[in-house]
């Protein structure tokens, strides 16, 4: 009977722990199908805003945010984007491992989750400012704020570049966390509208007054994706764990039946048995 009641005390447990990751897959769907909408609204704004950017970049000589050939890079600030909780799978472990070996000793982080600042906290690295109030109800406010203070640091010297390392939502079963230099930018002919655009009075002053729009769109937009990434990495780990748990639950049943029957034989035998020594007698 000892080994029934383990048995029992374990199918209860799976059950209890399959409540909660079932109970978790209908909070990250519903979240997930949530942001998704978001994501689907801006993606055309923010496409049009980096194309529009783009093209003043192409056109701009002369900026403290273009790269200059004979200026090196010394410190770098690393703006990493990850969960506040856990249980999402390969979601923040894929981005420290993508970062692990890239962040020098004198290199500064912007830490956006828990698991990003933890992480910061386990190797020792600077932080530089951290946020763990994240979630999927991100908004353009609270971007403008990030976006305030990297281009501060950046135009006051106190940093010679800025990285994002995020994770780039492509579909509900893929996602890549990714490294997206910020500044000093790089000048390349990726504009996918060639027209011609006025820049009035010149490039160099739009590039100035537009650069914290440019800067809080990446922000938003990077974030909004790991926010999304993030809860479809989470909706595919609960599925997996409820899975486990109804085929552990099956296992589990099988072998309870099993070794219950093999105790009601042996009680069978047993009174048998001892019916057969009374008769016997």
């Amino acid at each position: 009977m000892a080994n029934l009641s383990k048995l029992k005390i374990q199918i209860k447990l799976v059950k209890n722990i399959q409540k909660i990751t079932g109970a978790m897959e209908l909070v990250a769907t519903s979240k997930l199908k949530k942001i998704s909408k978001r994501i689907g609204d801006i993606n055309q704004y923010l496409s049009n805003v980096y194309d529009v950017f783009n093209y003043i970049v192409l056109n701009t000589e002369n900026s403290i945010y273009l790269k200059k050939e004979d200026v090196e890079i010394k410190k770098t600030l690393w703006v990493i984007v990850s969960s506040n909780l856990g249980l999402c799978g390969g979601y923040n472990s894929n981005i420290f491992k993508l970062i692990n070996d890239k962040i020098k000793p004198w290199d500064q982080v912007f830490a956006i989750g828990n698991k990003s600042i933890n992480y910061c906290k386990s190797k020792k690295i600077s932080v530089k400012k951290e946020i763990s109030n994240i979630d999927v109800d991100f908004n353009a406010d609270q971007a403008s704020y990030i976006a305030s203070d990297l281009l501060a640091w950046y135009t006051q010297n106190e940093i010679d570049a800025i990285k994002i390392v995020y994770t780039k939502f492509i579909n509900n079963i893929l996602f890549e966390p990714l490294i997206l230099d910020i500044f000093p930018i790089i000048k390349t002919d990726s504009v996918t509208n060639k027209e011609d655009i006025l820049l009035e009075p010149d490039a160099e002053t739009v590039m100035e007054t537009s650069v914290l729009l440019y800067l809080n769109t990446i922000i938003f937009g990077a974030i909004l994706e790991s926010q999304v990434s993030e809860q479809a990495s989470r909706r595919i780990s609960m599925e997996a764990a409820n899975k486990n748990g109804k085929d552990q639950i099956k296992t589990l049943s099988i072998l309870y039946n099993r070794k219950r029957q093999e105790t009601i034989t042996q009680e069978i035998s047993e009174i048998v048995g001892g019916a057969n020594a009374q008769n016997k007698k």
